[in-house]
């Protein structure tokens, strides 16, 4: 494994955004889940995560988790460890759920094919991406009573949701009608951390950016089968497709911070990174430089292997072993 020593750099000596030590496993996490919006007839909620003891404390920067799964299935459960470990970090943690477009597809008996996929995955995400932001929204809105800092959203998410998380962004930076509907005037996410996402957008070839972006903390693998770790046109052009190997030189250049864990031979499995609890110290640490505003990083970790790579349970056996 490549760089061996800068990932325990950052495992040992990283900069957290808030505290980490022993102790925080026993913290108490409360758990609140309220509706921010109701469309289709769905009740859309979120599952709000919170150290009991920091309820009174003031302000907090929040972590909105969008979970993956096609726009087709997927709980916001999925994200409660990754958010539970947000809260006793400091953070709001939130997770959401957005409606499934492809799924609604389905279940209205639509059959997807070459003639209406590009179409149809643009529109889920989009509908996907207006529920980030209206979710993003109440968070506003509610910032008093929630306690929340807004100059500190963060927003993830997995495979489908981080795809939603980094086209949210796109968009918010390009002023797109849905984001300046949706959101203050002069918002920003303060990072955006996708575990295997692209941004994906309708009639597009090429990113161009009206404004830097927020730090970018991301996570790919360059033999993903689903999410491309490049850049890929679909449906004759009207459907483009943007990983981190293409849009993480962009931030480079714009001088935006970024930090990218690209894993060489590995597959989507990535998307599953947060589910892992050793992935999400690393994260954690890697988070808090991204939102130091005193430092201005670009930094790309690059693990590569010798033959096949690794399962996960592979590599946490891997990590475990160089942490003993």
């Amino acid at each position: 494994m490549k760089n061996h020593a800068l990932l325990m750099m950052l495992l040992a000596g990283g900069l957290l955004f808030a505290s980490c030590d022993s102790k925080a496993e026993k913290k108490e996490i409360e758990k609140n889940t309220v509706v921010f919006a109701e469309k289709d007839g769905e009740k859309l909620q979120m599952d709000i995560f919170r150290d009991a003891a920091d309820v009174q404390s003031g302000s907090q920067p929040v972590f909105i988790f969008s979970f993956g799964g096609a726009w087709v299935g997927g709980s916001r459960h999925t994200g409660r460890k990754l958010l539970k470990d947000c809260a006793r970090q400091g953070y709001i943690g939130i997770g959401i759920d957005y409606r499934l477009g492809i799924k609604q597809l389905k279940d209205q008996g639509v059959a997807i094919d070459s003639s209406n996929f590009a179409s149809s995955y643009s529109q889920a995400i989009m509908m996907g991406v207006e529920d980030l932001y209206d979710a993003t929204r109440y968070v506003i809105d509610h910032a008093r009573e929630l306690g929340a800092d807004t100059s500190r959203i963060v927003i993830c998410g997995s495979s489908a949701g981080a795809t939603n998380s980094l086209t949210a962004e796109y968009l918010l930076c390009n002023s797109h009608p849905l984001a300046t509907e949706k959101l203050p005037e002069g918002f920003n996410y303060a990072a955006v951390v996708p575990f295997a996402g692209g941004i994906w957008l309708a009639d597009t070839d090429t990113l161009i950016w009206k404004r830097k972006p927020c730090p970018i903390l991301a996570y790919h693998g360059t033999a993903d089968q689903l999410v491309p770790y490049g850049k890929v046109v679909l449906g004759d052009g009207t459907f483009g497709g943007f990983g981190p190997d293409y849009f993480i030189p962009q931030l480079k250049q714009m001088e935006v911070s970024f930090l990218f864990h690209q894993y060489h031979r590995a597959d989507h499995m990535i998307s599953g990174w947060g589910d892992n609890e050793l992935a999400r110290e690393e994260m954690q640490r890697e988070l808090g430089r991204m939102l130091d505003t005193t430092q201005h990083l670009a930094v790309t970790i690059s693990e590569e292997y010798y033959g096949p790579a690794p399962s996960m349970e592979e590599l946490i056996k891997a990590w475990q072993k160089a942490t003993e």
